[in-house]
């Protein structure tokens, strides 16, 4: 177990490494020493302190949190298919944030607490659409529910950016396709208390999730507090992810893909695996990132597009095998 996550960090250590070398300058080990040295020229230090590095850090940060997401939300819904751009968290955070950007303000350090608003907005939709009185809530009315959630949300956004002037169109279109292009240190010291924060209450309650394995009646009849386990569980999913989005745009799949390889690795959900599935997450965003900038000869695809190319087969993988096993 130990090994494995061993591992996983120096994959994590790599990952970070090559996004900070890899661009239209290529920041080779002789350049670290002399920008350690204060050798280097004005525009070294200029790319590797204020455009690299923190934009290295947020996909670093975010990456985590959108895996400690996905591994919350399929640990409570008990279904392989739940992530928060799935349920239409992301799309929800997503349509607050663009109708902030889009109409008051080119950033904030507010993202984040913007994001989380338009989340919690969603996951309300979902538990409306989805609640039936006096009956316990099924998870599979819940992922359902998500869905159409998702859709709605999708036009709703697509409807406001078409309002959009034609100064902010481009920014907000290049923001929801999930680009880290112009990330700021204001940006990565906003987001790293929500993720902290956010991240030590779930690494608490992991332990609770394997008795929701048990099955509703089980888990009551051993003094689980169910309706409060699974609310405080959804708002940690829906907080990490929806903050998160403030600043990286919709980086779909993420939550799908990384708590599906951490339990694959670790074999349980347990403390070891939502640390691999945050560190996996971590290596999924700043590997799509670093690929998405030496894609194209001018320009850079955005993260978000090299993930879902990846994302969406799996997804649909997921799904068939789902229905061949019912």
């Amino acid at each position: 177990m130990k090994k494995k996550i061993g591992f996983l960090f120096i994959l994590v250590l790599l990952a970070f490494c090559g996004s900070i070398m890899v661009g239209k300058t290529f920041f080779s080990f002789d350049l670290w020493l002399a920008l350690w040295q204060q050798t280097a020229t004005t525009s070294q230090s200029l790319i590797f302190f204020d455009f690299r590095l923190p934009r290295a850090l947020l996909a670093l940060i975010a990456g985590s949190a959108f895996g400690f997401s996905g591994f919350l939300l399929q640990g409570v819904t008990r279904n392989e298919l739940a992530d928060a751009s799935i349920l239409g968290i992301n799309n929800g955070a997503g349509f607050c944030v663009m109708f902030y950007l889009g109409f008051y303000a080119q950033g904030s350090q507010l993202l984040p607490l913007i994001g989380t608003i338009g989340g919690l907005f969603a996951a309300l939709l979902v538990y409306i659409v989805a609640y039936k009185y006096r009956q316990f809530l099924s998870m599979e009315r819940v992922l359902l529910s998500g869905i159409a959630v998702n859709a709605g949300l999708a036009s709703a956004t697509l409807l406001l950016t078409v309002q959009l002037s034609k100064e902010r169109y481009s920014f907000v279109t290049a923001w929801l396709s999930g680009s880290i292009w112009g990330t700021s240190w204001s940006q990565v010291l906003s987001l790293v208390p929500w993720v902290l924060i956010l991240g030590l209450l779930a690494f608490w309650l992991t332990p609770w999730i394997n008795l929701l394995g048990f099955g509703e009646e089980q888990a009551i009849s051993l003094g689980v507090p169910l309706n409060f386990l699974r609310t405080c569980l959804l708002v940690l999913s829906v907080g990490l992810a929806a903050s998160s989005v403030g600043y990286t745009g919709n980086l779909a799949f993420i939550g799908l893909l990384a708590p599906h390889i951490a339990k694959g690795l670790i074999g349980n959900e347990s403390r070891s695996a939502l640390l691999a599935s945050g560190m996996i997450g971590a290596i999924l965003v700043l590997v799509s990132d670093t690929i998405g900038r030496l894609l194209l000869q001018e320009g850079e695809v955005p993260a978000g597009i090299v993930i879902a190319l990846i994302g969406a087969p799996y997804f649909l993988f997921l799904l068939l095998r789902q229905k061949k096993q019912g």
